[in-house]
Formats: C-alpha cells, structure tokens, sequence
C-alpha cells in the first residue's frame, strides 16, 4: 500500500525541469537486506549525498513519476518522494517488482536498484522506449541480465503474484514465462557494461565508487556535463544568437531513414502540445501543386507569387530569384511555433542531430561541434553527443526540448509571431 504519511503531495510528485517520459515511472528499490555494509545501504554517504539521492537526482530530470519501495516508509519519507511498503509479506527482489508494479500510476514501471549509481540517462531513455510490447524489458550482457534496471509491464503482476504464493524468490526465474524483450548492451553504444551496473554490496565496493564518482566530476567541463553535449562550432553559435526561434536540422546520408526519424520525433513533440514548424530541403526541385489545376495554369501563366487558399489550409507558391536561406523561411513562418525542425540544411549552420543507419554507411557526415546527438543502430565511439536508437522516438524528443528549445539564447521568446 502506498503510505500516506510519506507523500509530499496528494499527487505523483513533478519534476519541473525538461519534459519528460510519463508512460513509464520508477520505482527506486530500497528493500535489500545490505548485511554486508551493517546498515541500510540506500542511506550510505555516496560524495555530498546519499546513495539514494543520487539515483533520485539522476531520475527525476527524465521520468515524470517516481517513487521509492521498501519496507519502512517512515525512514524514507523525508527524501521529497512518494514511499511504497512491500505489498506482501516476506523479503526479496521479487516482492519489490510485484509491488512496484501494482503501485505505479503507468502501465510500465522500471525497477532500478538504489545501488547502481552509475546508470546513464541514455540506457534509461532506452529501456523505456524498448519496453512497449514487453512484459518485460531487461538489460542483457553476454549471458547475463539486470532485474533491477528493467521495465516490468502491469500485465506481468498476476503472474508475480503466483511466482511468490508459490515460494519463488529470483526475479528473473519468470522471464521465461513472460514476454521478455532485451536491451542488447554487448553493441558498445551505452558503454561498457560492467561500469553502468556497477552496483555497491560490500564497504570497498562503495569506496570504488565513492572515488569512480569524484573522478568524473572533477573530469567533466566547468559547466557540467550536460554542457559538454552541446555545439561547440562558432558558425552554429552565432546562428543560434541570430535566429529567433528554436531551430534543429535532421541529417544523414540519403536513404538513412531521415524522414521516418523526423515523423516519429515530430509526433512525440505534437503529443507534449508542442507546437512544431518543420521545412524540408530538396536538391532536386519539387512542385507542390498538381498540373492543370486553376491555380497551377496561374502560376504558370508568370505570377511571381500564387496561392491557394481552404478552411483548412493555405499554401503560397513563391519563385525567388534564388533559393533562400534556412533563416529566410524561419522569418516567413508567421505564427508562434515551439521549435523549427528541418530535414536536410545540412550545409546551414544549425545545430543537427545526424541520421546514421549501419546498411547505409559506417561513416557520418558532421563533425562533432555541430551536434547535439545521433540517432543512430551503429556506435560512434569518438562522439562523446548522446546516440539514441533510430525508433527511440521519446529519447529523441527529449533530446530537442533539452538541447534545443530549452537551451535556446534566453533573451528570445520561444513563442513569437513572426
């Protein structure tokens, strides 16, 4: 049962930082027996925090609902977060999965150990993206898996329930009997396997990690190390300063799959009530209106500028001296948009995210400082920009709010009439 006294709010606590994923929650497990560290190991010292503040600060900027599970809500309820008590009786991994997912208020709840601080956002982004279809979406290395950093769906609950009844202790016993989906983590596109599940069970473990810790903080740029995924390229700063609104250019080599990328990010976008203008270019000339229609014969008859106008749409038909520049057509948008998504412009001085398929090419086509991160079935290991899965449609999405609209020169507005 959810403990009441324990909740900061009377709804599932908000996050106010990026938008973040909503169909899936997490539920910190905090039930080990920790023998080994004599004392509660959610409750350790782990640099200026605890342990379990550092997997929480590390979740909350993605998912929109989180909360703790364990066995004594009152010793946990100070940390800002909903608490949930093991919802039956007995001790084990097993009975923290079953009540993580009757408690979650989504269909699809990840498990994520309070000692495993060493996680990344990119292995969580696509567990969660992964996991539709699953009863189960679990982290895969060779021949071993991670129960505790896995999406369990509410459909697997009854079959829990019974896998308890009946004595089951392991939680990965049921796999086999469930839909169980894998996150292949043996490509190299999240890192090595053995430093994301670093996990902490004995005093020395937590000494490793402790030090592990400090060294990347001390490692990373004076702005964090979130800044250090943004473009660095002069051109793609100062068109940043000079554009008013929002802006990021999809690329990749022709056939890589850009537009079915673009469509999946545009409709994650539009569901957040993101409001998106969105220009393609093409090398090759189009024509968008169709030949022997009224208005095609008045364009054709020399106007310089034809239009079509219904209820439910317009359309002007221009024909410039040359072609005009990416900031050009920004300007000529002429109502409030969120953020200006290109396919193509690859020679315009936007920030992109590159479109990379293996069967394509095994090479990319920008450099470095002008990304902010790749969608991408292949692993770069030069790039040190976020590199998402090509379906990963959500992770994506956060990607352009994060790095894009929410990291745009302060000093324009992102909704304007233009």
């Amino acid at each position: 049962m959810i403990d009441t006294l324990s909740r900061p709010d009377e709804e599932w606590r908000e996050h106010p930082v990026h938008a973040r994923i909503h169909d899936v929650a997490v539920a910190i497990q905090c039930g080990g027996e920790s023998r080994r560290m004599k004392g509660d190991k959610a409750l350790l010292p782990f640099l200026d925090v605890t342990l379990l503040e550092w997997v929480r600060d590390l979740v909350l900027p993605i998912f929109a609902h989180v909360f703790v599970v364990a066995r004594d809500a009152e010793t946990f309820g100070h940390f800002g977060l909903p608490v949930v008590t093991d919802a039956l009786p007995g001790r084990g991994a097993a009975v923290g999965v079953y009540t993580a997912i009757t408690a979650s208020p989504a269909e699809r709840v990840l498990c994520l150990a309070c000692d495993m601080p060493f996680v990344t956002p990119a292995v969580l982004r696509a567990l969660a993206s992964g996991s539709q279809g699953h009863e189960v979406f679990v982290p895969k290395h060779g021949p071993y898996m991670q129960p505790l950093c896995a999406v369990y769906a509410r459909s697997a609950g009854p079959a829990y329930r019974r896998f308890i009844d009946q004595g089951g202790f392991r939680v990965d016993e049921m796999y086999k009997s469930l839909e169980t989906g894998f996150l292949d983590m043996d490509d190299g596109r999240f890192g090595d396997p053995d430093d994301v599940f670093m996990n902490v069970n004995t005093p020395d473990e937590l000494e490793r990690a402790r030090e592990r810790a400090l060294a990347e903080l001390v490692s990373q740029p004076a702005g964090g190390p979130e800044d250090s995924v943004m473009p660095t390229a002069s051109r793609v700063l100062d068109f940043m300063e000079r554009t008013p609104v929002p802006t990021v250019s999809f690329v990749g080599k022709k056939k890589s799959g850009k537009t079915t990328v673009l469509a999946g990010v545009i409709g994650e976008l539009a569901r957040r009530g993101r409001r998106v203008a969105v220009f393609k270019h093409d090398v090759h000339g189009f024509d968008v209106d169709i030949p022997g229609t009224d208005s095609y014969r008045l364009r054709e008859a020399g106007a310089v500028v034809a239009g079509i106008s219904s209820p439910e749409m317009y359309v002007l038909v221009h024909k410039p001296d040359a072609e005009p520049g990416l900031e050009e057509l920004i300007a000529r948008v002429g109502v409030p948009v969120d953020v200006v998504i290109t396919e193509g412009f690859k020679r315009e001085a936007a920030p992109k995210i590159e479109v990379s398929r293996r069967e394509r090419s095994a090479t990319r086509i920008c450099d470095q400082d002008e990304l902010v991160g790749m969608a991408t079935d292949q692993p770069f290991a030069d790039l040190s920009v976020p590199q998402l899965a090509l379906d990963d449609f959500s992770g994506l999405a956060d990607l352009v709010e994060e790095r894009i609209i929410n990291a745009w020169p302060s000093s324009y507005p992102v909704e304007q009439t233009l």
